[in-house]
Formats: structure tokens, sequence, C-alpha cells
């Protein structure tokens, strides 16, 4: 009777030549060895089950490549099925951080479209009511930098003014602005207590 190790070369080296019964009786006996070692690294018994059969595959296609000399067939089966479980767990990984990735770029908030359009709508009338209150000048100088996206030394020679004055008609009519507009941005109830203070 001769050892596991030369049935196992033997077995190989016949497998390699097209024998299938010798390829059968290899699987047989390693493949729950190879199967082991790549479940201590997936954990996962289907995909273990999965690399580990293309381990044995790799084992039939490439025996030719083995040498008896250099490891025992097992060993050498063994570091192949620990390779193809990290490159597993690697391609995985790959895939979920490329997954995450692409889901993050594409989602997007679910906004009421409708809800949103309204209320921007009641806010611009009521910016454009409140504009009829400030004075005219700093009116005109808000509706150049805001409405009509001029810079500011762009409003200061549309105003034929100095830039300091066209920066402060702009501030001084946003200070009134935001005044005008307080009523409708405080909810009553914090303005009721503010008032009882």
């Amino acid at each position: 009777m001769t050892s596991e190790v030369e049935t196992s070369d033997v077995l190989l080296a016949r497998s390699c030549g097209g024998d299938n019964d010798a390829f059968a009786a290899l699987y047989e006996r390693c493949f729950g060895r190879v199967f082991e070692s790549v479940r201590s690294v997936l954990r996962d018994p289907a995909q273990s089950e999965e690399v580990a059969q293309e381990v044995m595959l790799e084992a039939w296609q490439n025996g030719a490549k083995f040498d008896a000399g250099q490891a025992q067939v097992s060993t050498w089966l063994g570091v192949i099925a620990r390779r193809r479980a990290i490159d597993r767990v690697r391609a995985s990984q790959a895939s979920r951080t490329r997954d995450l990735r692409i889901g993050i770029r594409d989602w997007q908030e679910h906004i009421d479209d409708v809800a949103l359009s309204v209320e921007t709508r009641l806010r611009v009338e009521g910016v454009l009511l409140a504009l009829r209150d400030i004075p005219v000048l700093q009116r005109r100088a808000i509706e150049l930098c805001y409405f009509d996206d001029y810079s500011r030394v762009e409003v200061a020679r549309a105003l034929n003014v100095p830039l300091s004055t066209a920066n402060w008609r702009i501030r001084e009519g946003l200070t009134r602005l935001r005044a005008l507009l307080a009523p409708d941005v405080i909810p009553d109830e914090a303005r009721a207590d503010t008032k009882s203070r």
C-alpha cells in the first residue's frame, strides 16, 4: 500500500493524462481540506464551495505544473485555495466599495417638487412685495446685485456711485428687507413668547 502523498501525486499525474477516474479519486480525497481552507478565509459555505471547486478545476487543468519535489499535493492545493479565497474577498470588497460609491453618487433625496415650487414662489412673492417698501436707491442696488447678477463693482458703475456707496445701499436694503420679512419667518408662537418677556 502506498502513502497518501504518493497516491495523491500519482492521481494528479494520471488526471493530467486525462484519467477521469483518477481525478474523481483525487477530488474525493482533497476536496474536504480545500473547502475548509477556503472557508477559514471566506466564512460563507456557498462561496467557499464554489471557490473550492474552482481550485480543484485548476488542479485538473494545471496539474502538469505541480512539482512533487517542491511540495505535497495537499500543500499545493492549500496554497491555491488560500490565494483564490483572498482574491474572492478582495473582489467582493471592491465590488461593495464600487456599489457604495455609485449608490452615493446616484442617490437623490426624494423631494416634493410641487410643495417646494409653491413654497419658493410664495417666498419670492413675499420678497418682491417687501422690496416695494424700501427706498428706491436701495431697492435698485439689490435688484442689480441679486436679480441681474451684477458684481458689487458693476452695481456701483451702473448706479454711477462709489463702490462703498453701492455696498452701503445693498447692506442697508438687505437689513430693511430682513426686518420686513421677519414676521413671515418667525413662527407666531415664538413672536408671542418674545413679546411677553
